[in-house]
């Protein structure tokens, strides 16, 4: 399938000391015992976003001579520094939960485009490949620079900077025997614990602790050594086409066929939705439901159905033999189609949310909803120009930006602003809505909603008041450390809550704690 995808050739300039197992395993120690030290222990923050930044700069360094960034890859060390410092913003567990993993495969591609190899404007094919190659070359990579151990002793030449490389080399290697001693010291001398505390923090060190922190550490040096080789290889590549070859396995009158057969049901399915949910005709008579109640109904439903309908556009567009005009035609047609559907779904969610209010359950399908609105433009405009096979590309990238809008917005504060804004002021709710404080979820939301939640605390009356104060002392005083954290989990959500908590904790200390298992109002 390819020659090979990243050469054993290095580059003749400087090769033997920037490229050898000696100092690619000492850059992975080193790596590995500075992300034992922004990780252990304490929560994600600023601490992703410095260790990103480390490894990226040991990738561009070690990036091959002659090697070239493609025009077409400079978004991605951006995007990857990006995403890396966005859970030094936010603390929703759902946004950490993305924003990662992203930073991991982000890294890893900026790692890999830093060799001189193009990433974006390779085709589904080639990035499933060169997928595969990397992470392979990155697990194997800790086993090739581990059999490189003995190595490190050895003298290395003075050129870029082969001295000082030689001694960081005996930095990692001395240090696990390093700190082992200090902390038999330590125990054994209490004048010698008391001086190494004026210097290190060791108080809070075990036996367990240590273990634990050399684990993690050979962890993130195995991996980010394996990282670094692929960053330091060269980018020759032949790759030989595997989706073409699917090409043909469908032919263009059964593809047409299929097409038409699912437009016609989606046509059908329109038609009810424009004259029922957006017309407004009667639909007790039709159905026995009310408009709103029919409104609220099946939105789980659509967004599969516009997922499915997209997949099955892009699989039909890898294997039809031929694109004639009527199969654009109907193509275009379940794309159209199918944006209808994902505004329907975005209508009942907002039917929804007026009777019920904001969860971030329903925050994150809204964005879903944009998400699908924006893949399936792009779905038509790709359709169009017969270049479907970049729509992963797309949906890809589009799937990045709704991210960043998503940590931009900050979703905790703003389902707590738009559930309070309806408790202090629902006349714009329908006489069905919902309308009671729900403090026991508003109190649960997290750092991200405590500023607001304080904000609007003088604002609700008496008996809400008791409510959402109860909840704030119950999630956020009498379970917070108020003193300032460990700087690698450095967050501004974090530190936000907490000196909104610490303005108002005499007052919240006035209000009873919450009585769990209390039954409150449904929030479906």
């Amino acid at each position: 399938m390819a020659e090979q995808i990243f050469p054993t050739t290095t580059s003749r300039l400087s090769s033997v000391d920037r490229y050898s197992p000696a100092v690619l395993l000492s850059l992975a120690l080193l790596f590995g015992l500075l992300a034992q030290y922004l990780f252990y222990g304490v929560a994600l923050g600023i601490n992703l976003g410095i260790g990103s930044l480390a490894l990226l700069a040991a990738a561009w360094r070690l990036r091959p001579a002659d090697a070239r960034l493609d025009r077409s890859d400079r978004w991605i060390a951006p995007a990857a520094i990006l995403f890396a410092f966005l859970p030094a913003i936010r603390t929703d567990l759902m946004l950490l939960l993305f924003d990662a993993p992203a930073t991991v495969v982000l890294v890893t591609m900026a790692a890999v485009s830093f060799a001189g190899v193009p990433l974006t404007r390779r085709a589904l094919d080639v990035l499933i490949v060169l997928g595969l190659v990397v992470a392979s070359r990155i697990l194997a990579g800790g086993a090739v620079l581990l059999a490189a151990f003995p190595e490190l002793g050895r003298p290395l030449s003075r050129r870029a900077g082969g001295r000082v490389i030689s001694v960081g080399a005996g930095i990692a290697l001395a240090f696990p025997f390093l700190v082992v001693f200090a902390l038999l010291f330590a125990s054994a001398d209490a004048v010698f614990s008391s001086a190494l505390r004026n210097v290190f923090d060791f108080k809070r060190w075990s036996i367990g602790e240590l273990i634990g922190r050399i684990i993690l550490a050979a962890f993130f040096a195995w991996l980010g050594g394996g990282l670094l080789m692929v960053s330091g290889r060269g980018a020759e590549t032949a790759f030989a086409p595997v989706l073409p070859r699917l090409r043909g396995i469908l032919s263009s009158t059964a593809g047409t066929t299929m097409l038409l057969a699912v437009d016609a049901l989606f046509v059908f399915f329109v038609a009810l939705q424009i004259a029922y949910l957006f017309g407004g005709v009667d639909t007790l008579n039709a159905t026995g439901l009310t408009y709103s109640e029919y409104g609220r109904r099946g939105f789980f439903e659509l967004i599969a159905v516009a997922v499915v309908a997209g997949g099955l556009v892009f699989g039909v567009e890898l294997v039809v033999a031929r694109r004639s005009r009527t199969y654009v035609a109907a193509a275009l047609t379940l794309v159209v189609a199918t944006i209808i559907v994902v505004a329907s779904a975005a209508y009942r969610m907002h039917l929804y949310q007026l009777a019920y209010g904001w969860t971030e359950q329903r925050f994150y399908a809204l964005a879903g909803i944009g998400w699908l609105g924006g893949a399936s433009v792009a779905a038509a405009i790709l359709i169009w120009r017969d270049q479907t096979r970049w729509l992963l590309h797309a949906a890809g990238l589009l799937g990045l930006a709704v991210a960043f809008a998503v940590n931009l917005t900050g979703p905790s504060a703003f389902v707590a602003r738009q559930d309070l804004e309806r408790v202090v002021d629902p006349s714009g709710l329908p006489d069905d809505a919902r309308r009671a404080l729900d403090a026991y979820y508003l109190g649960s939301l997290g750092d991200g909603a405590v500023p607001t939640l304080v904000e609007f605390l003088p604002r609700l009356v008496a008996s809400d008041r008791q409510l959402l104060g109860s909840a704030l002392r119950t999630y956020s005083l009498e379970r917070r450390d108020l003193s300032v954290g460990p700087w690698q989990s450095l967050n501004l959500d974090r530190e936000r809550a907490r000196q909104a908590v610490l303005g108002v904790a005499d007052e919240l200390r006035n209000y009873p704690p919450l009585r769990f298992g209390v039954p409150i109002a449904d929030r479906r």
